[in-house]
């Protein structure tokens, strides 16, 4: 839920917060001991509000990963989701983007970080902070199936309120008002009926809540 402090925990697991008290260990290593720079080189962070540079859209998806080939933007641009948009735009894949440029959705600023990251293929740690939330129930759900692959033999932290993102995950942290209230997997937290079992009770509205 909104205000629980997943942001912090990502961006704290991310090295771009240290706590005020206690500690984070990643395979029995304090966070805070990491060589930052070199774990962050590691990762693929997606915020709720990703950066878009001042750039090409072909220079943004391919920021991270210059050697890219126009085939590799073309794939992870059809991944992504951004097809309409090169469509749309008047030098397509070369139209300038940001400051006074190009403006864009929430949304489609979520795809083009989605698409560097179908490109990167070297870093091996996923951070995603609401990485659809900008995007509308159906449209994520569409979206969910092409980004599962991306996933694949990956340490993946994702953070999200979203209950069918649920069941792919190896485990479910709950978070509430900045606490740890719940860890296990899906099955284990609707077994004991607790926290996640009430909050998910509460939030079956939709089909795809």
């Amino acid at each position: 839920m909104s205000g629980s402090g997943k942001t912090t925990l990502v961006n704290t697991l991310s090295g771009f917060l240290q706590p005020d008290q206690g500690k984070i260990e990643l395979n029995g290593q304090e966070v805070a001991n990491l060589a930052i720079k070199q774990w962050q080189k590691q990762l693929i962070y997606i915020p709720q509000d990703p950066y878009v540079f001042q750039l090409s859209l072909r220079d943004n998806l391919a920021f991270y990963t210059p050697e890219a080939t126009e085939s590799d933007i073309l794939e992870a641009v059809r991944v992504a989701g951004l097809d309409e948009l090169v469509a749309e735009l008047p030098l397509g894949l070369d139209t300038q983007l940001g400051n006074g440029a190009r403006s864009l959705s929430g949304g489609q600023a979520q795809r083009i970080a989605l698409a560097r990251a179908f490109l990167d293929k070297k870093r091996k740690i996923l951070m995603f902070d609401e990485p659809t939330a900008h995007l509308d129930i159906e449209t994520e759900v569409e979206l969910k199936e092409r980004m599962l692959p991306l996933m694949e033999n990956r340490l993946v932290f994702f953070a999200t309120h979203r209950l069918h993102w649920m069941r792919q995950m190896d485990e479910i942290i709950v978070v509430d008002h900045g606490e740890i209230v719940e860890t296990g997997t899906f099955s284990e937290l609707f077994a004991k009926e607790g926290y996640f079992y009430r909050l998910a009770q509460q939030m079956k509205g939709g089909e795809y809540a």
